[in-house]
């Protein structure tokens, strides 16, 4: 365990290295390390999967829209999961921000659409710390999203909707 303790931090910044050398982005290493995984983690508890919460917060939500992304957002009460559909859930403390992702069969074969929905997941992944506390957000993505063609566009959209949703801290 003290070999270990001692080793990850050169390990983390040689990797860093080698990743800025090919010209791939890369954290610093002390963010990486002090940060941990578990800031970005994206557990169960954070996915909207079922279809009756889906339909709760489209039908209770606010919806904002781009030419790409359909965004809607359902703000819970503090503490409480208030849509919740498994006795598992019930009651449970939310304080972190829940996802629900959805990209329809339009906007391409399943490799296109996997794509998508991975870059969404990430978007979610990075920018959850900057997300307010208790919300719920459903990302629908529209057919024209096929034509955003890198990551670093779909995250400057999905981000853009958000504040346009009130739902980033300031």
């Amino acid at each position: 365990m003290g070999f270990e303790a001692e080793c990850l931090p050169k390990q983390a910044e040689e990797f860093c290295r080698r990743k800025e050398k090919r010209g791939e982005r890369s954290y610093p290493p002390e963010r990486e390390i002090s940060l941990g995984m578990k800031k970005f983690a994206f557990g169960e508890s954070q996915r909207i999967s079922r279809e009756t919460e889906f339909e709760k917060i489209m039908r209770r939500g606010k919806s904002f829209a781009d030419h790409y992304f359909v965004v809607y957002v359902l703000e819970s009460k503090p503490g409480v999961n208030g849509i919740s559909g498994s006795a598992k859930r019930v009651g449970q403390r939310t304080a972190r921000p829940r996802v629900g992702l959805s990209v329809d069969r339009r906007i391409g074969k399943a490799v296109i659409r996997n794509r998508i929905k991975r870059w969404m997941r990430e978007v979610f992944r990075f920018h959850q710390s900057s997300l307010k506390d208790g919300i719920q957000i459903i990302s629908i993505a529209r057919s024209s999203t096929k034509e955003l063609i890198n990551y670093p566009e779909v995250e400057k959209r999905m981000v853009a909707l958000w504040s346009k949703a009130g739902i980033l801290r300031k």
